[in-house]
């Protein structure tokens, strides 16, 4: 969308929205319709959020251009909405040659070893190209020089430092050479890693501002050029209190989930037992990055849930990220959604757990008195003292495919799950891993596998209360791609201490096993679903949406998951009741 000024006009004048008068002048969001004081004075001069309505040649407000707005009257074509609720208003300003892209600039703490404190460095998320120098010192190690500098107000031309993604190939193959067929400057699919993270450290933020001047980034002779005028990213979605200004702990541990961009959801039943569960097992805060969900019941939902201070809302839709978030490869808005949320949550939580809206993070169901069956509690515990023992700075599990997700149920399994959560229709596994889909051989015919990582789709948690740990882009199924190093850093817990179960299955229906695998009996915690169930009844909002979308689906075909189509299977893998 480009980096949108805020013009100032006359303060005493008015816009008008529905009946009311708002005075002191008035900006417009180009993501919501709001005005712009409503989100709070720290987004106020957000200069990528807010149009000045007020013109100096006219005595009424008037909206800015159409072409030049997000999501203005809707996009019928493509059913867009005139606005998609969002609490976070991105940058996501190309660099002259289009060849990058700045998601947002951010204050981030960082406290280098041997430090006695942390420091806030500006820094930037980007994706893309910038010009960099990729050498190998005497011991063959890679290091990277930033061609370019940072410049911010009368601060001309400091060093950057640019912190590239890590895989299992070298910065220049996964920088140049990996994801070629693919038609953009971005990360790919293919292990194109163009993520990355750039710290002005030399720059100096001055708290006693009102309004920052813009950051830019150039190179000595200005082919590369890239302005970034949005407010500075602070941590979202709670207050500050003593507990999250990285004093000393005094509670239990705190969760954040980093949800992946989400897409496809219309029936809102998901995304609220998603968001009830979660906050059942543990979790304190959810972003939600937000790339299509259009309906007006589930933006309902998420505004709830936003009241509350549950969920922080991000619009990743394409049109509002300037086409970025686009499905040529869904790999690189995820990586950016990750390592984004990651950036906010630095020494606000202890943990940030990365996963999908069709994966739900499944605890321990054993006697810990501190926590009910099914709780991230131990998880949690067990990855900090993996910290603390081994320095681990994040741990992994695995994931277990939910097949039952695939079996059509039949009347008498209907009429069973009539007042049941869909969490509840689902209550079988496949009893071991699918080789090459969720493990990979590693010898005897198979009969031995591993998991780690990929190759067992894993998900995982990583600490972000220590502000020692250097911020890095995050990869899918480990915080990087190069496994030497997360052999050293990351802990791979055991299932029963935590795993994700996966909604989906694809690879048992493409090559027609729905009818043969093994499956197993895995229904969730009692204890966990009666908590799911009780708050959604105990919310008249969510309770009003969920219940006219059940009465919906009622009347179709299907009342399950809506990105599956189930299938007849055999009667071993339905539900046997007792005549």
């Amino acid at each position: 969308m480009g980096n949108v000024g805020c013009a100032y006009g006359n303060a005493s004048r008015l816009i008008f929205l529905g009946r009311f008068q708002i005075p002191f002048g008035a900006y417009y969001s180009t993501l919501s319709f709001n005005a712009c004081y409503f989100r709070g004075v720290d987004r106020m001069y957000d200069s990528n959020m807010c149009w000045m309505l007020m013109h100096s040649e006219t005595k009424l407000a008037i909206p800015p251009p159409v072409e030049s707005t997000v999501h203005v009257g809707g996009d019928q074509a493509n059913n867009m909405p005139a606005a998609l609720m969002s609490d976070v208003e991105h940058a996501f300003v190309r660099s002259k040659d289009e060849k990058f892209i700045a998601i947002d600039r951010y204050l981030v703490s960082y406290q280098r070893p041997g430090a006695n404190r942390h420091k806030e460095v500006i820094g930037v998320l980007g994706d893309g190209l910038v010009p960099i120098t990729l050498e190998k010192d005497r011991d063959g190690k890679e290091t990277i020089r930033a061609d370019f500098t940072c410049s911010m107000g009368n601060q001309h031309n400091t060093p950057a430092t640019v912190l590239l993604m890590k895989g299992n190939k070298s910065y220049h193959e996964h920088y140049y050479v990996q994801g070629e067929k693919y038609n953009t400057s971005f990360s790919t699919n293919g292990d194109r890693f163009r993520t990355l993270i750039i710290l002005c450290e030399d720059l100096h933020y001055d708290k006693s501002l009102s309004r920052y001047p813009p950051l830019v980034l150039k190179s000595n002779d200005d082919s590369f050029y890239v302005s970034i005028g949005s407010t500075f990213a602070r941590p979202m979605g709670r207050p500050l209190t003593k507990r999250n200004q990285f004093e000393e702990k005094t509670n239990g541990p705190e969760l954040v989930h980093c949800l992946n961009p989400v897409y496809g959801l219309k029936d809102p039943r998901w995304i609220i037992e998603y968001l009830e569960y979660h906050r059942a097992i543990g979790v304190t805060h959810v972003h939600v990055y937000n790339v299509d969900l259009h309906s007006p019941d589930v933006q309902a939902v998420l505004q709830v849930y936003r009241a509350q201070n549950f969920v922080t809302r991000h619009d990743w839709s394409s049109k509002a990220s300037g086409q970025y978030t686009t499905r040529i490869t869904y790999e690189h808005a995820k990586w950016a959604a990750q390592t984004d949320c990651a950036l906010r949550s630095r020494g606000h939580f202890d943990y940030a757990l990365f996963s999908d809206i069709d994966e739900i993070a499944v605890g321990n169901y054993g006697s810990n008195p501190k926590y009910p069956p099914g709780h991230l509690g131990p998880a949690i515990e067990a990855c900090a003292a993996a910290k603390e023992k081994n320095e681990k700075i994040g741990c992994s599990f695995n994931s277990n495919t939910v097949t039952s997700v695939y079996t059509k149920l039949n009347s008498e399994e209907e009429s069973f799950m009539k007042d049941r959560l869909m969490l509840e229709r689902y209550d079988r596994i496949e009893a071991s891993p699918h080789c090459p889909a969720n493990c990979a051989c590693v010898g005897n015919g198979c009969k031995e596998v591993t998991r780690k990582y990929h190759q067992g789709r894993q998900k995982y948690m990583m600490n972000v209360r220590d502000l020692s740990i250097q911020p890095r882009p995050m990869w899918t199924h480990a915080i990087a791609r190069d496994y030497n190093e997360m052999d050293k850093v990351m802990e791979v817990l055991s299932d029963d201490l935590i795993h994700v179960r996966h909604f989906q299955g694809h690879w048992y229906l493409n090559k027609d096993l729905l009818n043969s695998m093994d499956e197993k009996e895995a229904p969730l915690s009692e204890s966990i679903l009666n908590v799911v169930s009780q708050s959604i009844k105990g919310t008249s909002e969510l309770n009003e949406i969920y219940s006219k979308a059940k009465d919906a689906a009622a009347k179709t075909s299907s009342q399950g998951v809506e990105w599956i189509k189930p299938v007849d299977r055999p009667d071993q893998y339905h539900r046997q009741f007792s005549k």
